[in-house]
């Protein structure tokens, strides 16, 4: 429903990517005014999300009589290229890809939306290791009543029949493209809309050859009746338990000398087929708490500063300009110290000192701007040098500063966001 251009931000020097909006033809002034003003509120909405598979919204503006999104720039390829061009994935990094998308499904079910449009085109797997799903364009505020929209191959039965969508549509079409991740097609695609859009009413799809634990995990998302399908809970339970069944199976696993050449040999191949994928494994299956993660948590406190909650294994050191944790073999750091004035103009003023001392070699701003969704008064400012990454917060008179190698940053800022999440700034007299 747009096209999507590369382009500058002159103002704070950074690419980004700019989402025109097509309305159709067929709509009168009116009917295009009510769809404007009503992809406008909901690309706000959006933007409020902060998660790491949700792609970052700068702003959003109307322009000749149509909205125009600026976003984040992912440098990224969909799902549905990685199935065309290196076939059908093995389960388990479906369900991961799964996972995350889950993830990114029920934060926005939390924040009273659905997608209606979840598939492998709008799934985007990015160089740094994100699973983003993408392209909001069809998404509504839960309960409101709507009409047939979607990608018929993909879409619930019960918006097939005109229903309006609930949480479990969206999860039908998880289902779909868990599906597909392992089988390379939908289990419903057939040739043309309307054959498709009758396969998903009658329910006729054959069942997955290749989909091994993943099999129960599809067919329990896959059932007519949205009452009968896997809740959100439930399927994070099912894919969290398979993940950690691998994962325990590869700690446990000795190689021999043999078996090793083997091993290279796999890993040069699956290389050259996805090379994306080499990166995705070592992620965490999707946001998961600090407990969840094997980790208790511990509170700090800061006398007349703030509060603030890690996990527990992190490793503290009181330094004279703050406090500072490492997280062990991660090599990610966080760094809190107390900072006064306006935010934004502070960041600004962090980074010139740091380009005139020399500090980041290599250094790329991605972003620096006002963060309200945050709360009042704050931005945030991330960039990259060499091969690290880093995400400054003004936060409450406060700045939280956390580093991590690029090849490790998506599950190091989840524990930074969930971390962030816990801070407190004392109340002031």
């Amino acid at each position: 429903m747009g096209t999507v251009w590369h382009a500058r931000d002159e103002i704070l020097n950074r690419e980004v990517a700019v989402k025109e909006v097509e309305l159709p033809d067929r709509l009168t002034g009116a009917e295009r005014s009510a769809l404007c003003h009503r992809l406008v509120r909901e690309a706000r909405a959006a933007a409020a999300l902060r998660h790491p598979g949700v792609a970052t919204v700068h702003d959003v503006l109307v322009a000749d009589g149509r909205p125009w999104i600026v976003m984040e720039l992912l440098r990224a390829r969909s799902l549905q290229q990685v199935l065309d061009t290196a076939g059908p994935l093995p389960p388990v990094p479906a369900a991961r890809i799964g996972r995350a998308v889950l993830s990114v499904l029920d934060a926005l079910h939390a924040a009273g939306f659905l997608h209606r449009d979840v598939k492998p085109g709008n799934v985007l797997l990015t160089d740094d290791g994100r699973v983003v799903l993408s392209d909001y364009g069809l998404a509504v505020r839960t309960g409101e009543r709507t009409g047939f929209e979607g990608s018929p191959a993909y879409v619930s039965p019960e918006q097939a029949r005109g229903e309006s969508g609930t949480e479990a549509s969206d999860l039908w079409s998880l289902g779909t493209l868990l599906y597909a991740a392992v089988e390379g097609r939908s289990p419903y695609a057939r040739k043309g809309a309307l054959a498709s859009m009758v396969a998903v009413l009658i329910g006729e799809y054959e069942p997955p050859g290749h989909a091994a634990e993943l099999g129960p995990v599809i067919e329990g998302l896959l059932r007519p009746d949205p009452a009968d399908r896997l809740t959100t809970i439930q399927v994070a339970e099912l894919l969290d338990r398979m993940l950690d069944a691998r994962q325990e199976a590869q700690r446990g696993r000795r190689w021999y000398p043999a078996t090793v050449a083997g091993l290279l040999l796999v890993i040069v191949v699956l290389g050259a087929l996805a090379g994306w994928a080499v990166r995705w494994y070592p992620a965490a299956p999707g946001p998961v708490s600090l407990v969840e993660a094997g980790s208790a948590t511990t509170s700090y406190t800061r006398p007349g500063s703030y509060r603030v909650r890690v996990p527990a294994d992190w490793r503290r050191t009181e330094r004279e300009h703050g406090v500072e944790w490492s997280l062990p073999g991660s090599g990610g750091r966080l760094v809190i110290a107390p900072a006064a004035g306006d935010a934004v103009a502070g960041l600004l003023a962090a980074e010139h000192q740091a380009l005139a001392d020399g500090r980041y070699s290599g250094y790329r701003r991605l972003r620096l701007e006002a963060t309200p969704e945050l709360g009042p008064g704050t931005a945030e400012w991330e960039f990259t040098w060499r091969d690290m990454r880093g995400l400054h917060s003004r936060v409450g008179g406060h700045d939280l500063f956390f580093t991590a190698p690029v090849d490790r940053w998506t599950p190091g800022q989840r524990h930074f966001d969930r971390v962030r999440a816990t801070f407190r700034p004392a109340a002031r007299s």
